[in-house]
Order: C-alpha cells, then sequence, then structure tokens
C-alpha cells in the first residue's frame, strides 16, 4: 500500500515486514466486541482470535475496547483500505494502522504494529524542538506535501525520560511512517530521534483452558495437547484461518463451544447448510476444535480453529468424493473422515483424495472398529490411517481395561493412533444427541469411542502444525505427526521398508500422537553432500567424500566441504581443527545443541552406531572441543562446531611413512533436546549415516604427489561389528585416465595401520581359545623353565593353562570380480581394475576387518596441480552401500 511502507526497520534494527492479511482498527470511543464482528462480516474480514502461539502463560490477543485487531481472507490494497476506511465511519472508526511481522520471531509474538497516529520524539543534542513552530520539530515539516497537525499529550510526555508523545490528528494525511521519513531526508534529520509508539498484537493471558469438563479430558492429557507442565498449548490453539473440514453426519451449527467457518452443505440436497443428519459429526467436530477456553464444556486439540461442516446423507461413494471435493474447493486445510466401507468404489472416490493431496490437504481416516483389516478409505496411501489407543497406551482391544468389545483395526496402512475409549465431547444440544440428558446437560457427550473418536485427535494436531507453521506441506504436516509419535504400547516398534519416519509397528504405527513434541520438534542434521536436504534416508548416492565436516590446519573458520583442497591441510607436528556444519532442518528452534565428533587412526570403509561415534579408545579419538553446544539454533539456521586435534594426536591419526598417504575418518553426532524423531529412532541399518541426518562421516583423503610417482591407496574393510558372511567393494576409477593402472591388493599385512591390532582379531561368537592355530603350546600345570633372554640367564614360572600360539590368518574367501579377474603375483592376489566400476564380491568372517589397498602410479605427463580421484565403496549383501572412501591425489 501507499500509505504503508512494505518493510521498514525496528527499533532494534531488526526487519519488520508488513502482514498485508491483518490491520489494527482504532475507534473514536469504546464499541462493543459485536458491533466490530459484524462490521468486519460485512467487509469480508474477522476479528483475530485467540493466542496461537505460546512460550509465556497468560499471552492473549491484544483487544481493547476501542481498538481490534482483524484479519482479511485476502490481502488488503489501497483500494480496500479506502473501503474499510470509508465503510468504517458507522461504527466510529478514527485509523487503521498496518501489522508488521519482526524478522526472528515465532508465531504472532512476533506480529505488532507501529501505531500511525504517534510520534515520539527526541533532539538528540538536548534542544527543544523548534521554536518557531511550538513543539514541532523542523525535520517534520515539509513544504510540499500536507503538515501533520500534531498534538503534544502531555500527560504522557512526562513519564517518557527525555521523549515527547506527540498525536498526529490527521493522520489519514500524514501518518507517523511518513513522517520518520521525513526526518531521515531531512538536513537536521540526524538530530531528531523518532520513535513509534508499538502496539504488540498479544499480550499475556492463562493458557490453562477454564472449560468446564477439561479434567475429565484425560486424551487431551495423555496426548500433551494440555494439562500439567508445558504443552502444546502452550505453542498454539489454532487459529481461526486454518479450517478442518468434519466430513460426517453434520454438526449442531448452534452449538455454545463450536465455531463455523462457513455454513457448510447437505451432501444429499448439495445446498446449505451443514446441519445435523446424525449426532456423529457433532461429536468429532468437538474434538477437533470446540472452542478453547470459554468457560464453557470441553476443548478441542485445535480450539481455535474453525469447523467447516459438511453433511452425509445417504453415506454414498458418490457423497464421499463430493465431500472431499467440496472441502478441498471452500477452503479446508485439513478433512477428518471418521468413517470406511470396503464396498466403496475407490474409482470414484480415489480421485477426490488424489485432489486434494494435490490441493496440499490433510486428510485423516479412521482405521474402524472391527479389530482386524483396515477398511477403505484409510487403505489410500495419501490419507493419514489413524487407529485408536486405550487408556492404557495399547492398541484399542476387546481385552483392553476399559471393558468395551470392540478392537481398533490395524495393518500395513496404519500410520498412528490417538485415544478411542471414553471421550469427552461435544453433543447435540439437549436431548436430541447421544446424551439424552434433558437441557443443557445433554449439550456433551463424556464417552465418545471409537477410531472415529480417535482421527479428530490427528486432525486437530494437523490443524496446529498448519497454524504454527503454515509453510508446511501436507506432507511434511504428515511427517511431523509421524516423527514425534511416542512409542508406546507392549508393542515392539521397528524400521520398516516404506516407512521414513522413523520405527513402526503394524498395531499401532508410528506410535501414539504427542501434540507437543509435533508442534516443538527441530530437526537438527549434518549434511552428508552438499544436495542433502535433510530427507531420511539420504539418497543421493556418496555421503563420505563431501559431507559437512572439514579438517583445518588452522582455525580460519574457512568451511568449504565441497572443495577436497579445502580439507585436506592436516600437518603433523601441529595441532589442527576440524568444523562441523549443523543446520536445523526443521520449523522450530532447537534447544541445547550438542555436537560430538570421533577420528579414526585408519581409513575405514563402514561405521557402526552407537560404537564408532561414541567409544574412546584407540581407535576412536576424541577431539577437544572448542565450541561445541548452542543453547539454540534458530529454525533453517547453520551453526559450525570446532573441534582441535592437539600435536601429539596427528602423529598417530595420519600416516605418511614410507609414501603410504592417508587421512583418519571423521565421525559427528549432533543432538538437540527437541529433535524427538533422532531421540526415538532405532539406530540400526545399512547405512545408518545416510538413514539419520543426526550422523554424519568424512572418509576423502587428499594427498600430494609427484609425477610417474607410485601412489597407495590403504584402507580397512568390514567393521567389528559386522557379522555378515559376504561383502562386495564396488571401486570407482571413472575419473582416472584410461591408460593409468590400478589396481586392487587382497593380502595387505596393514602394518600402515599400527593402532589396528589384525592378528589378534577373533571372530563373533568364537571362543577365544578356539580362535588359536593347531600348532599351539599350552602347559597343563605349572611349569618352571630355565631360559636365557638376551645376555641374562634365569627361571621362568609359567601357571598352569599357559600357552604359546601363533594367531588365526583371516584372509577373503571365495572372491568373485564383475569386471575383471583374480590375479596371482608372488603368491598375493591382486584384480586389476580396468572398468569404470568393478565389483569385487567375497566371503568374509563376522567381526573381521580386512586391509586392503588400490596401487597406481601418477602419469608421467601429469602436470602441477592435476588430480586424480579414486573411490571405493563396500556394499552389504543386499547390494546396499554400507560406507566408502575416496583418495585424491594432487601433482605438486
Amino acid at each position: 500500500m501507499n500509505r504503508f511502507p512494505e518493510v521498514m526497520a525496528h527499533s532494534t534494527g531488526a526487519p519488520l515486514a508488513r502482514d498485508p492479511g491483518r490491520v489494527l482498527l482504532a475507534l473514536k470511543s469504546p464499541r462493543e466486541r459485536a458491533d466490530v464482528e459484524q462490521f468486519l462480516h460485512g467487509m469480508e474480514m474477522f476479528l483475530e482470535d485467540e493466542p496461537e502461539s505460546s512460550h509465556i502463560p497468560g499471552e492473549r490477543v491484544n483487544h481493547t475496547k476501542s481498538r481490534y485487531w482483524a484479519q482479511a481472507r485476502r490481502p488488503i490494497d489501497d483500494e480496500r483500505l479506502q473501503k474499510i476506511e470509508q465503510a468504517g465511519t458507522a461504527i466510529g472508526l478514527d485509523w487503521v494502522g498496518p501489522v508488521y511481522r519482526m524478522a526472528g520471531q515465532e508465531g504472532r509474538r512476533g506480529l505488532m504494529t507501529p501505531l500511525p497516529n504517534v510520534g515520539v520524539i527526541k533532539l538528540r543534542d538536548g534542544r527543544d524542538p523548534d521554536p518557531a513552530r511550538p513543539g514541532v520539530p523542523a525535520a517534520l515539516t515539509r513544504a510540499d506535501g500536507p503538515q501533520p497537525a500534531l498534538k503534544e499529550v502531555p500527560e504522557k510526555s512526562r513519564y517518557l525520560n527525555g521523549y515527547r508523545y506527540f498525536q498526529i490528528a490527521n493522520v489519514r494525511e500524514v501518518n507517523a511512517y511518513q513522517l520518520r521519513e521525513r526526518v531521515r531526508q531531512s538536513p537536521d534529520g540526524a538530530l531528531v530521534d523518532f520513535q513509534f509508539e508499538t502496539m504488540p498484537l498479544l499480550t499475556p493471558t492463562s493458557i490453562a483452558p477454564n472449560d468446564a469438563l477439561f479434567p475429565q479430558q484425560w486424551d487431551m492429557t495423555r496426548i500433551e495437547a494440555g494439562g500439567p507442565g508445558t504443552t502444546g498449548w502452550d505453542i498454539t490453539t489454532g487459529v481461526a484461518t486454518v479450517v478442518v473440514c468434519v466430513l460426517d453426519e453434520g454438526c449442531d451449527l448452534n452449538h455454545p463451544d463450536l465455531r463455523f467457518s462457513a455454513p457448510g452443505i447437505n451432501l444429499g440436497t448439495m445446498l446449505p447448510d451443514g446441519a445435523p443428519t446424525g449426532n456423529h459429526g457433532t461429536a468429532c467436530a468437538g474434538i477437533v476444535a470446540a472452542t478453547y477456553d470459554n468457560g464453557t464444556g470441553v476443548t478441542g486439540v485445535a480450539g481455535n480453529a474453525r469447523i467447516l461442516p459438511v453433511a452425509f446423507d445417504a453415506w454414498t461413494d458418490v457423497e464421499v468424493a463430493a465431500g472431499i471435493n467440496y472441502a478441498t474447493a471452500n477452503g479446508a486445510d485439513v478433512i477428518s473422515m471418521s468413517f470406511g466401507w470396503n464396498a466403496w468404489s475407490p474409482a470414484i472416490i480415489d480421485p477426490a483424495i488424489q485432489n486434494a493431496f494435490n490441493s496440499d490437504v490433510v486428510m485423516c481416516v479412521a482405521t474402524h472398529n472391527y479389530n482386524g483389516p483396515i477398511t477403505y478409505p484409510a487403505t489410500n496411501p495419501l490419507v493419514i490411517a489413524v487407529g485408536a489407543s486405550d487408556e492404557i497406551d495399547n492398541r484399542k482391544t476387546p481385552l483392553s481395561p476399559d471393558g468395551e468389545n470392540w478392537g481398533s483395526n490395524f495393518g500395513p496402512a496404519i500410520s498412528v493412533v490417538s485415544p478411542g475409549v471414553h471421550i469427552p465431547t461435544t453433543d447435540i444440544q439437549g436431548a436430541s444427541g447421544y446424551n439424552t440428558t434433558p437441557g443443557t446437560g445433554g449439550d456433551y457427550d463424556l464417552v465418545f469411542n471409537g477410531t472415529s473418536s480417535a482421527t479428530p485427535h490427528v486432525a486437530g494436531l494437523a490443524a496446529l502444525i498448519r497454524s504454527t507453521y503454515p509453510g508446511l506441506s501436507n506432507v511434511q504436516v504428515r511427517a511431523h505427526i509421524e516423527r514425534t509419535a511416542q512409542k508406546v504400547g507392549a508393542v515392539a516398534y521397528a524400521d520398516t521398508v516404506g516407512r521414513p519416519n522413523g520405527s513402526w509397528n503394524h498395531e499401532m504405527g508410528y506410535g501414539r500422537i504427542n501434540v507437543y513434541r509435533a508442534l516443538d520438534e527441530a530437526d537438527v542434521m549434518i549434511k552428508d553432500a552438499p544436495s542433502d536436504n535433510g530427507l531420511e534416508p539420504y539418497t543421493g548416492g556418496n555421503f563420505w567424500d563431501f559431507s559437512d565436516v572439514v579438517v583445518r590446519i588452522t582455525d580460519d573458520n574457512v568451511f568449504n566441504p565441497s572443495d577436497p583442497l579445502q580439507s585436506k591441510n592436516v600437518e603433523r607436528g601441529q595441532a589442527n581443527y576440524i568444523y562441523v556444519r549443523v543446520t536445523n532442518n526443521g520449523s522450530r528452534e532447537a534447544r541445547n545443541v550438542t555436537v560430538s565428533t570421533r577420528i579414526t587412526p585408519f581409513v575405514g570403509l563402514q561405521f557402526v552406531y552407537p560404537q564408532d561415534w561414541t567409544l574412546t579408545d584407540a581407535t576412536h579419538v576424541a577431539p577437544a572441543a572448542l565450541a561445541a553446544t548452542f543453547g539454540t539454533v534458530a529454525a533453517g539456521a547453520s551453526v559450525i562446531a570446532r573441534f582441535r586435534i592437539e600435536a601429539a594426536q596427528t602423529k598417530t591419526l595420519y600416516g605418511w611413512e614410507a609414501n603410504n598417504g592417508w587421512h583418519g575418518c571423521l565421525m559427528a553426532v549432533v543432538n538437540a533436546d527437541n529433535d524427538y524423531a533422532f531421540a526415538t529412532a532405532p539406530l540400526t541399518g545399512d547405512p545408518i549415516t545416510a538413514r539419520r541426518n543426526n550422523l554424519a562421516q568424512r572418509n576423502l583423503s587428499v594427498i600430494d604427489v609427484l609425477a610417474s610417482a607410485p601412489a597407495t591407496f590403504h584402507f580397512i574393510a568390514g567393521n567389528r561389528w559386522n557379522a555378515e558372511p559376504r561383502m562386495t567393494l564396488q571401486v570407482d576409477r571413472s575419473r582416472l585416465p584410461a591408460g593409468m593402472p590400478l589396481t586392487l591388493s587382497l593380502d595387505e599385512p596393514g602394518t600402515v595401520f599400527p593402532a589396528v591390532d589384525f592378528a589378534g582379531q577373533v571372530e563373533q561368537g568364537e571362543p577365544r581359545d578356539e580362535a588359536s592355530c593347531d600348532s599351539a603350546l599350552v602347559f597343563l600345570e605349572e611349569t618352571r623353565v630355565k631360559t636365557r633372554f638376551g645376555c641374562c640367564t634365569g627361571i621362568l614360572t609359567l601357571g598352569k593353562g599357559s600357552r604359546f600360539e601363533c594367531n588365526k590368518q583371516h584372509k577373503l574367501r571365495n572372491v568373485t570380480v564383475q569386471g575383471g579377474d583374480v590375479v596371482i603375483r608372488n603368491g598375493q592376489r591382486y584384480v586389476d581394475i580396468t572398468q569404470p566400476l568393478v565389483r569385487v564380491t567375497m566371503e568374509k568372517a563376522a567381526g573381521i576387518v580386512y586391509p586392503l589397498a588400490l596401487r597406481t602410479t601418477i602419469p608421467a605427463s601429469a602436470g602441477a596441480g592435476q588430480q586424480y580421484m579414486i573411490g571405493v565403496e563396500q556394499q552389504n549383501s543386499q547390494g546396499m552401500a554400507v560406507g566408502g572412501a575416496g583418495m585424491v591425489y594432487v601433482v605438486r
């Protein structure tokens, strides 16, 4: 709008951006709320609702008797502003103020209006305002524009510590924003300190609802929507602009505890309204969004959202499809569907589901109450299939302690569960609903049950997420719900193919929903590669060469993980530094973020959590943390954790003796108090680094070489905690010249990795007594032996059971090569790597690691700065990459 700037600076310097759908209305005299609501209705606007986001108890919308915050369903431009001002004379409208959001502030706590009719002014040199115009600094006037009609309010100036409080009487001609701009452009502008009077949209109000039946709502406490301590309602109770369609038997449109976005529709007549055709819909609507904190009845999960009532007539599949499409076309953000029947035609209903999904609608559907397989349309993968949990957090079955003889359906399609027994909710008023008690006593049903009651809990949670994080897609909303579900019940959750949002169980899905966790979730990550967007698992291939972990020779803050030359400068005899970039990929600020790293004194292909990330021993070195804890990391922000490798550590961690160049492998893990997905994730499976975005590894060696020089890339295959009998190595020489030789050596002694005890390895499950060779010498009784050691002679006493033995030799067996052959040279096995990609499969022993090497010769024609890169990837018995390592040779 021309009258109000789109962006400006707050007094702290933080950017302010205008919210085009919100305004503050100032009246000349107090008016009742109902009068303002009636006026706004005619302008296609509505009053700002109660708090959507709060950490501090007591916050409420800051309405006064003469100022009201309002929202519009479409942006307010100059033309609409003029219409509002003209029509507003009927209620005594004085002025309209824009609403701005401060950068970095979450929810509506970041919304405010710098009042357009007030200037708070002080001259920086201490002088009084312009004596020619008492009370008006010269910088505020301009010959070619309207002059401000300023009036000081001395009662306010008196308590402003030198500032003077001026009201602008002709605010529609010239406002405070224009005056401040005049000050900036004035030659005397530097002498004038011009401040706005800023009114916040929220002011503290009580967060605990006073609804009379809330103490009986065990379900809301169980899912941490409300109740003792910090809960979901401390963050948001929903907003009026988020609409949940209750596609059901319509709703009691006059119920005092329900608020609606529109009258809705009857699917039989396809005419307004969505009045009840049965009792079911009113009960479902109350669980979704019974009004929060109105002193009446119950509170819904999203008590400040709005309901769009859609009423079935004959419960046909045509009506199901029509209802979904109607909701999609009429502004529904979420659709709650507490029904299911396998005889409906998917050919009619599935296109409507697809349309709603494509329109970014979240759909929640009940699994049904037959204690058997899930019914349609909950089996459609585009919807959230909701089962019911009982009062002890198990799947509701006929054996549950409530004694009701029904069970929640379950199976491959289930997503989450939610409370589904003895749920207090709204009912058709009087004796007409489930509760036949006459009068107001019949307005509520205290024992609504079934997956019909579980489903609206999840729909309400989806509405809360959309209220707090309106930029999230329907897929992201679902992921929030599933990732943060609690792993409750007497069932085992496990990683399951096709279930990317954590461990899952066919009875409970991802678990029972948790409102607080879903709203509070952060997602701290360390990128596996520059293209890593945080989705789990990372499917972009190589996750070990270019992760967000680098090594620097000095603490110089250079961080460029995609450039090998920027992570190669490791020098012995001095301290070196590790940088780990942590990104909060979530929607909420991450709290108490901690980063930990480990370094291995060898190049390994596979690493296993938690051992390789948490052990501190000869093969897992912990560098000193310089900056590894962060109180908070804002949503979307990144921080750099810093660690120091001491000079003494570099001596063993980097083996450059005898031209055997290699760099140790780096592992990093990040945690946050509110990264609930990582806290409950099963930390197993291959590859663990790609499966969990909190884990990362860097396994790229960069070595300087000379032209014509031989070069050997040493590495270790297998892992002490890998029990598989087979593995495959895939060697990548695609970035080498065709004539450059490359050979895989299968029988290396491992001497370049002195910290690793290859000779003393014992297979998993094998007693150490059986791990020796057949020629062991065992003393069955205590024995004394006279012997000579060097120049000394003495008596050696050997206790009973003492033994001398050779260590068992572990060799890779039954080696097969795809794209080459095994050749024998001087009794050692080699594979000539001539194709761009060569796969070498072999049998291995459980828990044994094997030293191998890739050998090449740098071309004589290589020029200074030229790079040659080799890669090797280890795959498990299913052909999945579990890790790898890379080597870059840089010609000097």
